[in-house]
């Protein structure tokens, strides 16, 4: 069962973000000139994988990231389990009316209007999703992709979702080789 999990390339959050100072309020940040560039070196890397499948959160800076890659030679699973943990303004996406426009060759009616994390907002307005229901989130998908017998497959995500998934904390952009159990 060979699946690559690949990290978006770098967004505008990600450019500008320090923890040490507040929030830079991007929400669904989209990817930057650096990003696009991190994304391309990767198209020459996975060009050789022969992958079948593509999975992709439905986060812009994911969705930039696999179109620059993939292009429209594999057909997109648009799956919202595989987004980030809602930590910060970035982490808030766009509702799929919007997505639609954006990319309107692909299919987002079976989300959800909010499909990111929601709950107890914090100073900032922002529904902080707890460690535990993340993990819980990925525990699934891995359920899935080991039920499913999913294979020949590239998901492209995020930092926090790979790292709950394999305990590696991923650079932008980097492919990451998953075996489920």
């Amino acid at each position: 069962m060979t699946i690559y999990l690949i990290r978006h390339a770098q967004s505008a959050f990600n450019a500008v973000y320090d923890p040490k100072l507040p929030d830079p309020m991007i929400f669904d940040a989209p990817i930057t000139e650096l990003g696009e560039v991190q994304a391309l070196k990767v198209k020459a890397l996975v060009n050789h994988l022969n992958l079948s499948n593509v999975i992709v959160s439905p986060f812009t800076r994911t969705l930039q990231t696999a179109n620059l890659i993939f292009g429209d030679e594999i057909p997109f699973q648009i799956n919202p389990a595989v987004r980030e943990q809602l930590c910060n303004s970035c982490d808030v996406g766009s509702p799929p009316s919007v997505l639609s426009k954006r990319y309107p060759h692909l299919d987002f009616d079976h989300l959800e209007d909010f499909w990111w994390h929601d709950g107890e907002k914090d100073h900032r307005g922002l529904s902080v999703e707890p460690d535990e229901i993340l993990q819980e989130r990925v525990n699934e998908f891995v359920d899935f992709l080991t039920r499913e017998r999913v294979h020949s497959t590239a998901i492209v995500t995020h930092g926090n979702f790979i790292r709950a998934m394999t305990g590696i904390q991923p650079q932008n952009c980097e492919v990451i080789e998953f075996n489920a159990r």
